[in-house]
């Protein structure tokens, strides 16, 4: 029997463990993921204000999954009566999968809230290369303001908002200050500045 699992999330690589413990040799788990990595996204705040180092959030699949196959794609439909998955692999080449049972855990995706200037001017915050450009966009702010002379670009380029109150958004507005306070600090020109 073959068991594919669509997603390495939580509920992928929960699932995935789970089902090695309990189920025998004879049967066969597949987890279908775009990446070799499960992302820890509750961390990923603290990747953005530089107090954990990025590989601290990536758990690698291959490690924690023993006895489970890993494909690497992206899903892109399913025949329930082919009992297939089909996928598209990291090189873009189309494939099928097979199973016996299906579990789809592909997570969830942000939401763009219909806020004026949040298409335009706003980031999203999904993986890892958005903590890291969010954490070298602030540092960068930083440094412009405490290179300006006028006191509302200083001003400006020391304000940031966080667009969305979810689990992400609060920990990025909780983190946030003490980030760009201990940024300010290496710059005296910046003292005084909110």
């Amino acid at each position: 029997m073959r068991v594919v699992i669509v997603g390495g999330g939580f509920a992928g690589h929960n699932t995935a463990k789970s089902l090695r413990k309990a189920a025998g040799e004879d049967v066969e788990i597949v987890v279908l993921n775009p990446t070799d990595y499960f992302l820890y996204l509750p961390l990923l705040p603290e990747v953005a204000a530089g107090i954990l180092d990025p590989r601290r959030v990536a758990v690698s699949i291959p490690e924690t999954l023993r006895g489970v196959r890993l494909v690497l794609g992206t899903a892109t439909g399913v025949d329930f009566d082919g009992r297939t998955v089909a996928y598209t692999d990291p090189e873009d080449r189309e494939h099928r999968l097979r199973y016996d049972r299906l579990v789809l855990a592909a997570g969830s995706v942000n939401k763009l809230l219909p806020i004026p200037g949040v298409p335009e001017y706003a980031h999203g915050f999904r993986g890892v290369p958005e903590a890291l450009y969010l954490r070298d966009h602030i540092t960068r702010q930083i440094e412009l303001a405490a290179a300006a002379d006028d006191p509302a670009e200083r001003a400006a380029r020391c304000t940031f908002v966080v667009v969305g109150a979810g689990y992400t958004g609060t920990e990025v507005a909780a983190q946030g200050p003490a980030f760009t306070a201990a940024l300010a600090a290496r710059h005296p020109e910046l003292a005084g500045q909110p």
